[in-house]
């Protein structure tokens, strides 16, 4: 979802600077970074640990999440406004031609479903995967295999759209044919995906490539 459906990555980088500048801790932009893609669980991880080394003090990252929940309330994100180009478009044209669609995401499903309304893009999606069921987080495939299960298919049949390294690895590591969407401003590398794309339209056509409708 995040990166692919959405343009977010951007989005949330820029209010996870703002309200760590304004508690006064120190991030820098490689460490940034390395929140695109992850989960809740490793991003709680990450704020413990910067908050302890700028402020000298220990905080469980949950308390320090539930301080930027507070701080996103006067920061809110317009998810219809920041939908990447096409991606109506692209997704009714797989409807159309008989392809089954899931969202396999770490983010919360509550958070999912937000975005999804909003987007008006819901009654698109067959199964929806959240990070609420995982005991692993990407890069770990679990997501994935999950999905997999309540499509009841096998990975071969599938294909998974990714723009993050660590999703990219976990799909792969699922056994499904990897398209990435070209994404230059995180510092991912991509290397792992079979092909890319540049915009989300040109997922039809690898899809076909790969499974012929």
């Amino acid at each position: 979802m995040d990166g692919v459906l959405v343009d977010s990555e951007a989005a949330y980088r820029r209010v996870h600077e703002a309200f760590f500048e304004a508690q006064g801790v120190e991030v820098s932009s490689e460490e940034f970074d390395m929140l695109a893609g992850s989960s809740r669980k490793v991003e709680r991880q990450f704020y413990a640990a910067w908050w302890e080394r700028s402020r000298g003090e220990k905080m469980d990252g949950e308390a320090i999440e539930r301080l930027e929940d507070a701080f996103w309330d006067s920061h809110p994100i317009s998810y219809r406004e920041i939908m990447n180009p096409g991606v109506p478009e692209t997704l009714e044209e797989l409807k159309h031609l008989g392809y089954r669609l899931a969202v396999a995401s770490s983010s919360p499903l509550d958070h999912i479903e937000k975005v999804l309304e909003e987007c008006g893009i819901a009654g698109f999606f067959e199964v929806v995967e959240s990070g609420d069921e995982l005991t692993q987080s990407k890069p770990n495939p679990e997501i994935y295999l999950l999905t997999l299960g309540k499509l009841g298919l096998p990975a071969e049949a599938c294909c998974a759209v990714e723009d993050s390294d660590p999703g990219i690895e976990a799909a792969r590591r699922a056994g499904l044919y990897t398209i990435a969407k070209r994404e230059e401003r995180f510092g991912f590398t991509q290397r792992g995906a079979d092909v890319m794309v540049n915009e989300i339209p040109g997922v039809i056509g690898a899809i076909l490539e790969y499974v012929p409708a």
